[in-house]
Parts: C-alpha cells; sequence; structure tokens
C-alpha cells in the first residue's frame, strides 16, 4: 500500500481571497487551480457572484466542505471551503441573506473555532460590522476572520496616497471591537512597518491593503507565517497564513487518476512499462514477489510521469508569480509607472498560462457533455445529483458512552469496535456445529458439477471477470483502479493468473491482496453517534477482487440448486417482490387471524459476523469440492483491514471472521451460510408456520432480512428464540431483539397481546424490503405511494430550474424516477386509479415542458423513436408490465414462487393459467376474492385488449371446468379427461396438429365411447375458431410469456409490447410535411427519418434540435400573430412573405442562398451533386435516385445536421446563416468528435472518416478545432 503519515502536525494553510466573480466554469476552474497551486486547506472566497443553485458546480469540484452565503442577485457571495484533509467538525453556521458574510463554527482537532469569512460594504458603513461583530461576540471559542474588508486599518502604511477619509467610521469601528474581542491583524503584527498593497484600482491609479485576517490573540504564537501573494486572476491578492491547530495523525493515499488512461500516451507509456518490466523479470523470483513490485513499480513510473508533465507549467507558473511578487514589492517603493506597465504584462502572461490550460480541459469537458451530457447515465446523475451529506464523523461514542470528538480518537474507537466484532466467538464448538448441521438434508450438486467448479483458473476466466466489476469505483489499498486492469488487461492477465495459481499453491497470498481498507457509510435514518449504525465497506485491490468475482461466477451457477426459494436475495431469476407478494397473500388469507404473527427480525452485522470455521463446515455439505473451497480458504488466510475515518487510517488488524461487504463472493456466502438456518426453521417441530391449503409457510429471506410466519405463538416464538440461538452459537449469526418486529394479524391481539416477547410490537405495520407492510390491505397502497409521490414532487421541483433540455428531462425521468416507481409497481398487486396516473401524468409533463404550454402530447412522447417519440416512459404501461412479469409465474412449469401456491388456493379447480381462460373477466373476478388474482386477472385482460389479439380460443383454453363449454362444466366425463391429461386445448394437438379420436384414445387412454364427447369439444372449438385443425396461435402476449419464462428482462419485452400497440402516431406531421414539400413520403421512410434522427449523432442535444425539425416544433412568425394580432406575421429575415414553418426553413430567399452555399460546398467535398431538395435537407429522406457511400451518408447527414442547426440558431435574427457560421459550428463540432474517438481509442478511425470536413477547416474557412 502506498501512504505516507504525517504525525503529530496540523499546520494549515489558510487563504483569504477576493476573486471578483467565478459562475463562469473557466473562471472557476483558474480559481481552484490556483488554490491548489498555492496548497491552501481552508480558504475564504468574496465576491463569489453565486447564487444558491450554482454553489453545486463548486461542490462537486471542491474535495471537501462548502459553506456559502449568497445574494439574490449575482453580485456579493462569499464561500468557506475545508478541505477533506482538515479534521473539521461542524457545529452551526450563520448565514447573512445579502451575501456579505458567512459565520461557520465548529471543532479542528479540540479547539473550538469560529470561522468567519467577511466581504464588508464599498460605503463607509460601520452598522454593518457593530452587527457581525455583536452577532459574533456572542460565540464560543477563537475566532478567524478573513476577507475583503473594504476598509484599511493604517491609511499611511495601508494606501499608496497615505490618505483615506472614505472609511473613517468603519475603521473606528472596527479597531474598537479589535480591542473588545481580543483581536489582531496578523500579517501587520508580523510586519511592523512594511508596505505592501493587496488591492489594485485601476480607476483611480492607486493601491490598498483591504485584504487581511484578524484573528484571536489566543493563536498568534500558533501563526507561523503570512503573506500575500501576486495578484494575478482577480484585481486582489490572496493573502494566506500557515497556522498550527493541534496534533494531529493523517494519511494520505495515492490512487491513480482515471481520467489519465483517456490519454493515448500515457496508455502508451504505460504499455511500454509493463511489457519492460515483466520482459526484464522472468523467473528469478516467485510471481507473487514479482506481482508486488510489478505494482510498486508502475505506481512510481505512473507519478514520475504524471509530475514530469506538470512540473515544467508548475516552472513557468511560479517563475512568473517570483516576477510579479518582485515587480510589485519594487513598484511599492517608487511608484514607478514603468514597473506598473511591465507588472500589467506579467499579469496579463499569467493570465494566458492559467487560461490555456483552463481551456484545455474545457475542451474535454465540452467532449464529455457532448457524447453523454443528457444521456441516462452517469454524468447526468452527477448534474442533478443532491450534494450529499459530509462523510466526516464528528463525534462517536465510546464503550463507556462518552462522546469522542478527537479525531484519532474517533478512527480509535472505530478500530476497536472493528476488532472485537471481527474476532472469533466460536473458536471451539466444532462438535456442536455438527450435532446442529448433521440434523439437516443439504442438497448437493452433482459430479460433474463440482469438477466443473473445481477446474483451473483460465485467463478467459479473468477476462470475463474484468470486464464484470463496475467501473467509477474507488481503488483499494493500492490505488489501481478496475479501469488500470481494463486497459492493460492484455499484458496483466498472464502475470495475475501466475500470482494466483502460486497463491493457491502455498496456501498464501501475497500481503498487498490480503489487506483491505474499511470506509464507513452511515445508515439511512440511524444516529450518527453509534460505531453500529454505519455500514462497513471493503476497499480491497482490484487483484484480489478479480480472483473474487472469477470464483463467484463459477459459485453462482449453481445457487439456485442449493438453495430453498423461501431465499430471494443474490440468485439468479429470484427478485425481491416475490417475497413481499407472498407476505401480502398471507396477510390477507390470514386477515385478523388469532394466535397468528409475523415476525421481521434484524440481524446484527449479519455479514460481519459470519464465523469462517462454520462457513467451511457448511460448504462441503452443499458438495463443493475441495479444489474450489481451498480457493475459498486462501482468501480467508490471513486477511487484514484498515480503518478509514475523517482521513485518517488505523494501524492494521487480523480478521477472524465475516464476508467482507464490498467482495464479489459475499452476498453468495452469506445465502449459503444462513441456508441451514431457514432448514431447521422448516422442520422444526416446535415450530407452527402459518399454513394455506397444503403448504406450510414458516420463513421467507432477502439475504439478511428475514420474516417468520408463526401461529402458536407461546410456543413457536420461545422455540424460534432458541432455534436462533443455538444457531448464532455456531455461525455468529445475531439479532437486534430491540429492533425486530412483531405484527399480529388480529386487531385486538395487536393492541393487547398474548405473549410478552423482547421484540418491538407493531399497531401500524413494519418496513421490508423498502415497503410499509401493513395488517390493513386497504392502507398499502396510499401508505406506500403517497410519500413516494411527494418525494418525486420534490425531486422534480428540485431539478426544474437545472439548464437541461427537453430530452435531457425525459432521460432524467427514465433514470430516476421510474426505478422509483417500478420498484413498487412490482411489488404491490393492487390496482391503482386513473386519478393517480393523471396525477403523474400532470407531473411529468410539467417537468417535462418546464411548467410552459406542452408543444406535444404526451402520448406521442410515449412512442419509440422510429414512430415518432422519444421513449418517455408510460407509467401506467409499466405498471401492467410489471404485473404481465408476475402473471407468467403462473406459467411456470418448474416450482413457482410460494405466492402463486397461496393464490391457486383461491380457484383450487383449475390452475391459474388455464383459469384466466375459463370465463369472460366480469365472472373470473367474481368466483375469486383474493385482490391480487382480481388485479392480474384485469391486467391480463386490459393488456390483451389495448394489444388487440385477446384469442377467443387460446392454447391454454381448460376443457374441463370452462364456463363457456357446457358439457365441460357439468359432464364428469371431461373430468376424466382432465385427470388423463386433457387440461387445455393444448394437450389435443401434437406437432400443431389436431389429434383424431383414435389418437387421442391411444394417448392419454380414454374410453372409446366418449366420441361424442370429442365431437362436442369440436363443435365448441369451431364457434370459437374458423381453424381448428392447427393449434391456436399463441398471442404476442402469450408467446413472449412461455418464450422468456426464467429470464431476465420480463418488464421491458411486456412494455415493449403495449407500446408497440398504442395507436398513437405522427402521421399529422408527415401529413402536413407531405403538403409542405409537395413530395409524396411513405411511411417506411418517414419511420426512417425519425430513427436516423436520434442515432445519427452521439450529441443529445443535436438528436433534439433534429427532432424538433421533424415534429415542427418551432414557433414561426405565423403562430406569433395567432398568439396576438401585434406581431406581424412576415418573416423576420427576407420581410415580406408570410413566415410560415416551411418559408423560414426553406422558401425564403436568404434561407435558399444559405442552402445553396451549404450544398455547393457538400457537393465539391464529395465530388458529386448533393441535389437541392428539401426532403434531404430538411428531413433526412434521401431522394431514390442519389447514390452514396455509408461514408458519404455519415458525413452528409453531419454537414445537413449543422446546417439546420446554424438556421435554428439564427431563428430569431434577422439574418440568415451564412456559410463561414456553419463552417464554424462544423469545425467545432468536429474538434469535439475528434477528442470524442481519442477518448475510445479510435484515432485512426477518425482520420479515415472525418478527413474531408479536416480539409475545409485546413482550408481557414472554419477556424481551428
Amino acid at each position: 500500500m502506498d501512504k505516507s503519515k504525517q504525525k503529530n502536525i496540523l499546520d494549515i494553510q489558510i487563504t483569504s481571497w477576493n476573486v471578483r466573480g467565478m459562475r463562469q466554469l473557466a473562471k472557476l476552474k483558474q480559481v481552484l487551480n490556483r488554490i491548489k497551486n498555492l496548497n491552501s486547506k481552508i480558504v475564504f472566497l468574496q465576491e463569489t457572484h453565486m447564487i444558491t443553485s450554482d454553489i453545486h458546480s463548486l461542490s462537486k469540484r471542491w474535495p471537501g466542505q462548502v459553506f456559502q452565503a449568497s445574494h439574490s442577485t449575482y453580485a456579493r457571495g462569499v464561500v468557506i471551503l475545508i478541505h477533506k484533509s482538515i479534521p473539521f467538525q461542524i457545529i452551526n453556521t450563520t448565514q447573512d441573506p445579502y451575501g456579505r458574510y458567512i459565520i461557520v463554527q465548529g471543532n479542528i482537532v479540540s479547539q473550538k473555532i469560529n470561522l468567519i469569512n467577511v466581504y464588508g460594504p464599498n460605503e463607509d458603513n460601520p452598522s454593518f460590522f457593530e452587527k457581525l461583530f455583536l452577532t459574533v461576540s456572542a460565540l464560543e471559542g477563537l475566532y478567524i476572520f478573513g476577507g475583503d474588508f473594504n476598509c484599511v486599518l493604517d491609511p499611511v502604511l495601508d494606501r499608496s496616497t497615505q490618505i483615506d477619509m472614505t472609511h473613517a467610521q468603519t475603521r473606528k469601528t472596527l479597531i474598537n471591537y479589535m480591542e473588545d474581542l481580543r483581536l489582531v491583524e496578523i500579517w501587520r503584527s508580523q510586519n511592523l512597518n512594511k508596505r505592501e498593497y493587496s488591492c489594485y484600482s485601476s480607476s483611480y491609479k492607486t493601491h490598498s491593503r483591504i485584504d487581511y485576517f484578524l484573528i484571536s490573540r489566543e493563536l498568534m504564537s500558533n501563526v507561523k507565517n503570512s503573506w500575500y501573494n501576486s495578484i494575478v486572476i482577480s484585481d486582489h491578492a490572496s493573502v494566506s497564513m500557515e497556522i498550527n491547530l493541534g496534533k494531529f495523525e493523517r494519511c494520505s493515499r495515492w490512487r491513480l487518476q482515471v481520467y489519465l488512461l483517456q490519454d493515448p500516451s500515457f496508455v502508451k507509456f504505460v504499455e511500454s512499462c509493463i511489457d519492460k518490466y515483466f520482459e526484464t523479470n522472468t523467473n528469478e523470483t516467485t510471481a507473487s514477489i514479482r506481482w508486488e513490485a510489478f505494482k510498486a513499480y508502475i505506481r512510481g513510473e505512473m507519478i514520475s510521469y504524471k509530475r514530469s508533465k506538470t512540473k515544467r507549467y508548475n516552472q513557468e507558473l511560479h517563475s512568473l508569480e517570483n516576477q510579479i511578487k518582485k515587480a510589485e514589492t519594487e513598484f511599492y517603493n517608487d511608484n514607478d509607472p514603468v514597473k506598473l506597465h511591465n507588472i500589467s504584462v506579467m499579469r496579463a502572461s499569467y493570465d494566458k498560462l492559467t487560461t490555456d490550460k483552463v481551456a484545455e480541459s474545457l475542451m474535454w469537458i465540452k467532449q464529455t457533455y457532448y457524447d453523454q451530457g443528457e444521456k441516462a447515465g452517469k454524468l447526468l446523475a452527477w448534474r442533478v445529483k443532491k450534494i450529499q451529506a459530509e462523510r466526516t464523523i464528528n463525534s462517536i461514542k465510546s464503550n463507556s458512552g462518552n462522546l469522542i470528538m478527537d479525531p484519532v480518537e474517533i478512527n480509535n474507537t472505530f478500530r476497536n469496535f472493528y476488532k472485537l466484532l471481527y474476532k472469533s466467538e466460536c473458536t471451539e464448538n466444532r462438535e456442536a456445529q455438527k450435532t446442529f448441521l448433521d440434523q439437516l438434508q443439504f442438497p448437493t450438486i452433482s459430479e460433474d458439477e463440482k469438477i466443473t467448479l473445481d477446474g483451473p483458473l483460465t485467463t478467459k476466466e479473468l477476462d470475463e471477470a474484468i470486464g464484470d466489476i463496475s467501473s467509477s469505483k474507488a481503488p483499494g489499498p493500492d490505488g489501481l483502479p478496475i479501469e488500470f486492469y481494463k486497459t492493460f488487461k492484455r499484458q496483466l492477465l498472464r502475470p495475475l493468473l501466475d500470482m494466483y495459481e502460486e497463491s493457491f499453491m502455498k496456501g498464501i497470498l501475497p500481503d498487498s491482496l490480503r489487506l483491505a481498507i474499511i470506509t464507513l457509510i452511515l445508515k439511512p435514518n440511524k444516529p450518527p453517534t453509534e460505531c453500529s449504525s454505519y455500514r462497513p465497506i471493503s476497499l480491497m485491490g482490484c487483484d484480489i477482487k478479480i480472483l473474487c468475482k472469477t470464483l463467484s461466477r463459477r459459485l453462482d451457477k449453481y445457487l439456485a440448486q442449493l438453495i430453498i426459494d423461501d431465499q430471494q436475495g443474490f440468485i439468479q431469476n429470484r427478485q425481491g417482490y416475490h417475497n413481499i407478494r407472498r407476505v401480502l397473500n398471507i396477510l390477507y388469507e390470514k386477515y385478523d387471524a388469532k394466535d397468528t404473527a409475523l415476525l421481521s427480525v434484524d440481524a446484527s452485522q449479519a455479514f460481519d459476523r459470519i464465523e469462517w470455521g462454520y462457513l467451511f463446515e457448511v460448504l462441503p455439505r452443499f458438495g463443493l469440492g475441495k479444489t474450489f473451497l481451498k480457493w475459498l480458504q486462501l482468501l480467508d488466510t490471513n486477511p487484514t483491514v484498515e480503518i478509514l475515518t475523517n482521513n485518517t487510517i488505523s494501524k492494521p488488524f487480523s480478521l477472524q471472521r465475516s464476508t467482507r461487504q464490498g467482495c464479489p463472493l459475499s452476498p453468495l456466502l452469506f445465502t449459503l451460510a444462513i441456508e441451514p438456518l431457514a432448514m431447521a426453521v422448516r422442520v422444526h417441530k416446535s415450530l407452527s408456520g402459518i399454513t394455506i391449503g397444503k403448504v406450510d409457510h414458516r420463513i421467507s429471506l432477502y439475504a439478511d432480512d428475514i420474516i417468520f410466519f408463526l401461529t402458536n405463538l407461546k410456543n413457536s416464538i420461545p422455540s424460534l428464540m432458541r432455534l436462533i440461538e443455538t444457531f448464532g452459537g455456531i455461525s455468529g449469526y445475531k439479532i437486534n431483539n430491540s429492533k425486530s418486529v412483531l405484527m399480529f394479524l388480529n386487531k385486538e391481539e395487536r393492541h393487547s397481546p398474548i405473549i410478552d416477547t423482547p421484540f418491538m410490537t407493531t399497531t401500524e405495520g413494519f418496513r421490508y424490503l423498502g415497503v410499509k407492510i401493513t395488517p390493513e390491505l386497504s392502507e398499502i397502497i396510499s401508505i406506500n405511494y403517497d410519500p413516494l409521490v411527494d418525494d418525486v414532487t420534490e425531486l422534480l421541483n428540485r431539478w426544474s430550474n437545472l439548464p437541461i433540455s427537453m430530452m435531457g428531462r425525459i432521460n432524467l425521468i427514465k433514470m430516476s424516477v421510474l426505478p422509483k416507481f417500478l420498484y413498487y409497481f412490482q411489488t404491490l398487486p393492487l390496482p391503482l386509479s386513473n386519478k393517480f396516473y393523471d396525477k403523474l401524468n400532470k407531473l411529468l409533463g410539467q417537468f417535462i415542458w418546464n411548467n410552459r404550454k406542452a408543444r406535444l402530447r404526451l402520448n406521442l412522447l410515449y412512442l419509440p423513436y422510429e414512430r415518432g417519440g422519444l421513449q418517455l416512459p408510460n407509467l401506467r404501461w409499466y405498471y401492467m408490465a410489471s404485473q404481465l412479469t408476475a402473471a407468467s409465474c403462473y406459467f411456470c412449469t418448474a416450482a413457482p414462487p410460494a405466492w402463486v401456491n397461496i393464490e391457486q388456493e383461491s380457484v383450487p379447480d383449475l390452475p391459474l393459467k388455464l383459469y384466466i381462460y375459463s370465463s369472460d373477466i366480469k365472472t373470473l373476478k367474481k368466483h375469486t376474492k383474493n385482490p391480487f388474482l382480481k388485479n392480474t386477472i384485469s391486467i391480463w385482460h386490459a393488456a390483451h385488449k389495448h394489444v388487440g389479439d385477446m384469442p377467443a380460443l387460446s392454447q391454454f383454453t381448460p376443457i374441463w371446468g370452462n364456463a363457456q363449454f357446457t358439457p365441460g362444466k357439468k359432464d364428469g366425463g371431461f373430468r376424466l379427461w382432465n385427470v388423463k391429461g386433457i387440461q387445455k386445448m393444448m394437450d389435443l394437438y401434437k406437432d400443431g396438429v389436431l389429434l383424431s379420436f383414435d389418437q387421442l384414445c391411444l394417448r392419454y387412454q380414454i374410453p372409446k365411447k366418449h366420441f361424442f364427447k370429442y365431437l362436442q369439444l369440436k363443435s365448441y372449438m369451431s364457434k370459437k375458431s374458423e381453424q381448428i385443425m392447427c393449434i391456436p396461435p399463441l398471442s404476442k402476449l402469450e408467446e413472449v410469456t412461455l418464450v422468456n419464462l426464467g429470464r431476465k428482462g420480463h418488464v421491458s419485452r411486456y412494455y415493449n409490447i403495449l407500446v408497440a400497440n398504442s395507436p398513437e402516431s405522427a402521421r399529422d406531421k408527415l401529413n402536413a410535411w407531405k403538403l409542405d414539400i409537395k413530395e409524396d413520403i411513405d411511411e417506411t421512410e418517414w419511420n426512417n427519418a425519425c430513427l436516423r434522427a436520434q442515432t445519427q449523432t452521439i450529441n443529445t442535444r443535436f438528436k433534439l434540435l433534429q427532432y424538433k425539425w421533424l415534429m415542427r416544433m418551432y414557433i414561426t412568425p405565423v403562430r406569433l400573430h395567432h398568439m396576438s394580432a401585434n406581431i406581424p406575421d412576415v418573416c423576420s429575415k427576407c420581410l415580406t412573405e408570410k413566415g410560415t414553418l416551411f418559408h423560414c426553413q426553406w422558401e425564403c430567399v436568404k434561407i435558399q442562398d444559405f442552402w445553396k452555399d451549404v450544398l455547393k460546398c457538400l457537393s465539391d467535398l464529395f465530388n458529386t451533386r448533393v441535389p437541392l431538395n428539401a426532403g434531404l435537407c430538411l428531413l433526412g429522406i434521401y431522394p431514390k435516385n442519389f447514390k452514396q457511400t455509408l461514408k458519404q451518408t455519415k458525413l452528409l447527414d453531419f454537414g445537413l445536421l449543422q446546417a439546420r442547426r446554424a438556421i435554428s440558431l439564427c431563428w430569431k435574427s434577422m439574418e440568415a446563416p451564412s456559410l463561414r457560421m456553419w463552417i464554424k459550428e462544423l469545425s467545432h463540432c468536429v474538434g469535439l468528435e475528434r477528442l470524442t474517438y481519442i477518448a475510445k481509442g479510435k484515432r485512426k478511425d477518425f482520420a479515415k472518416l472525418w478527413e474531408p470536413y479536416m480539409n475545409i477547416i485546413k482550408d481557414g474557412r472554419g477556424g481551428p478545432t
């Protein structure tokens, strides 16, 4: 691990700087780069000119805490930045509503400090400072004031004119309160007679020192030095001081910056270093030592590369700063105007140097936004995410209950907590483990499967594992993220495999692979002062994570056959919503049942307490082979961890138990470890479960979230507690009794419990897997959906003012709103009202159109791209798709989820997949009282009606029990057929052809005397279908259901069918275009144009621009005239013709000239005449007689797109776009395309494809890229 510790030192550089505005991203990055170069850890900024909604752009770029006070307009504004390396514990903040000061109270180590950032009024205003100092005087602790006070304390020394009559009263007030509060101006106290200034007024040609620190006198001895930096970027110099605020141990950790992997020269450099290392270091050392040394070597090379790249820039920057500082000092002494001019020239050079660096950075930022900006992904999530609460742990309770605030002691407290937690408590209970486990019947994998599981590792497996590990995750102690392995896996796979195999033979991994860092995340709604309130996440090295992922991919294939489906967590094709639907069905079936209860248990650090001795006693019983077990034992041989809190890393200590959270294997091993408890519960004779039909329901699990279903409570609950205690004694499992919830199903018992237990009893319900479970099913919908709707409303309101386009807003709905509802749609199988959907549609519509009048109907936006939509999620259809997914479980040929059996009990005569076809919907719902089955039936029929292919005769239409086939309902002979296996229409066919009566008799052994029944059945079938000799075709929904049983993606498939069968279309837009361009456009051409508008460019805003053209969304003079008669309806460019859409885009003389210029340029480019065709230029529909290559098509599409964009940019202007403007826009976008190709490692592909446009740019017509 590459880390360095600094002990007993907390020298902090604090800087105050009036930046004169930093709303623009370029200026913001300049300021932050300057702060970084100054190495300042606490920063006071004045005149930020940022309003509250702007601060997120700063917060996401500053590595630490941000406190701000803003004005309502783009003026004033103060900010305090505290770096994450400073152990600052916030107590309170006071913000001036006018953006002139902010007070931050807190602790640094054990010292109470008040940080006060001030931007004083320009005018002589002593009352401002009186109010400020009176506010501050009531605060406990020492003071550090910093800022632009707009007032000199000593005119003789602090102004170049040596006179200041403008702020006499303010100065007097400041000096008086400095005396009262025992404050000292630290720079002057260290530089008694020195002349130096912090601000230059270009208007008055004067210098003054109005930026300074006022600190408590008790801190004077702690200040090592204070100084003014050069006046650059702003017209104020920043003032800095170095102050010691106590003893503290801090640790810095190196990690590879992932953005470097986008730099082709860096990648090439690292590739050469890897090749050089492994060519030089072959077999002289062990594979483990070679791998450990390689990581140290490659870290050093990458650090050296980065440093050498920035060294020249920093040297030039520092040299220029020193020259400026020297010239300023000389000028302050003699006021030579020549020197002032030289200073201005040097400042301009400094500004250019820093601006160029920012410009390069901004160009890559623009490329990222160009490529990903408003797509549903991480960048869009980053743009809208709420700034998370600081991860700083301000205080923690010790074992004795005392509140600890010292960062080092906090870290030690957590270390002691986890050291105790990970210490084995079951060291000598092998016999107890065997006794408990020997009573259980374990399922096992087959011998062939065991051989596969035990097979040797391969580089192919490692390659697939690397691809499976998510990117953008924090690296482990070595600082190498998974992106490093993804980039260089070709060279690293073999050395990795060699190291793994050698470690396997030796029985121990290299040191760095056995070390992990535990970082802590506060659990929701938990007290932050309790150690147990934090979730420990193990940051493991990616080299060990790759091994774990490889093993987990092997094991994952067999879990479903080893673990009963009571457990739905982390197992292929199992979902948490099955557990919730099971709970709801039990609540319905046993509503108000006496002596019946649900017990939801809260496990105490469930993953962390699993004993390894127990785990390796259990795993062989599932049939896992010795080789695979040895791999698992290798991972648990002498692992060590360090605890990271507040940038402090503890000393390492050894683990003796746990399945580490953050390890890909952990959830799989935990499900195997907890399964014996479920086995024991199922067979325990003193436990009474809830019996429905022939099934005894006792336990439901999702990883460590467990619900027990109990009756005969006076016997069952004590027996269960003893069982859990016994199991905990051998496994480490432990429950929090006080946080576990017992809910009696009987209303009277809920208020007057019939048994005393250590568990919390509830009258209103409990939360399980994110869903509030209530004893009254009538409350389920409102108690879950109402808070969700409120939460989404708050989210959309917060996002509404962000500068995000319509398409970006739709992507936000897909990414952040839909998943919230989709989870409830799947877990709560009860109907939702039309009012509910109307409210949501109104809410989403307002967000999409940013509270303006909608220009397109929502029903159109729901459609796929090729039909003129934007794939806006239709929540009603997603609800239907979710319920159809549940209905597909009725068709399971293997063991269905437990809830299916419960719902089956409400209609015992027919399997559910047949029952839904046995009558009309009204009768079906009448004959069952189960609300979930009723709802599923309604959705199944409504979806078929929507799609328009509800079969009159389905393959699943039942014969016996069919209410529409009278003999099948009354004739006992058909009951015999049912027993013999002829249950549904499908059973009458073989290879798609209707069986004759003789064939039927032979196949199913039915009596020959039943021939008349065969004729009755054929007669019924003939009435339902004209063609009965061939098997009835499956409906679209039936086909999706049967083809995809046991596969993922059901919801999406059903949703796509519902969307595909929407009657909505964009045909009205197509017809309007036909009238305009006076050409026939067939529907296929139109659909292709709509699709290509969304696929021919990677940029979301370009996609939206084309969509707006196709959907005729632009506001024309004619439309404006209809809105207000005062607005003329003529074209704003030619000022003669009516400004219709087609005129403004095509017919206008000036626009025609522009199109001709663009097409001539494109014709010259491709050496072929590009026709002046409205369909081509406006819609992207190529004339049938115009032939071109794929490369020409791509480039032509791009060129025409930029032409449309140029017209759009000049839409309101009186001037038409020019060819030069088109080339300039083309040049800019081609430059971004080039960076995109480079970022994706396709530099050569770019040159091949884009060469024609690069030639235009090189000709000088468009400027540089």
